[in-house]
């Protein structure tokens, strides 16, 4: 897997940055005119140098026509990043019915805490298990 970092949402970001407020991923990604892929990438979430702790992280990929998410927001799919995640955590081909643009909302159930750093992003290809 080779990230491509235009496709990245977030790179080495802080967990304990995400509470029970929602945030957003520091990136959004442009799809073009908007539309599906034939063969659509893959969302890439991965926890690095430490284990998350004190609450999971629901992650949620969104899409809308608009690069400033004003209106007509659309929810594409609700990923999660539990407590003691480290590693990749999610590896999943993104939905259809891409707008033309994409970007990540991150709320955590607790105040996440530890030094875990979350990195996000379409990549074209991952590792799967047998």
């Amino acid at each position: 897997m080779i990230p491509d970092y235009e496709n990245m949402f977030l790179d080495k970001k802080a967990a304990s940055t995400y509470g029970t407020t929602a945030a957003y991923s520091d990136n959004v990604v442009g799809n073009g005119n908007g539309g599906s892929a034939y063969d659509p990438p893959f969302l890439f979430i991965n926890v690095s140098e430490a284990a998350i702790a004190g609450g999971n992280i629901t992650v949620v990929l969104q899409t809308c026509d608009a690069e400033g998410f004003g209106s007509n927001v659309k929810d594409l799919g609700t990923y999660y990043v539990p407590i003691g995640a480290l590693g990749t955590v999610v590896k999943e081909r993104i939905p259809y019915g891409g707008l033309k643009f994409y970007r990540l909302k991150l709320t955590g159930s607790a105040s996440v805490t530890g030094n875990g750093k979350i990195t996000a992003g379409f990549v074209p290809d991952v590792d799967l298990p047998l």
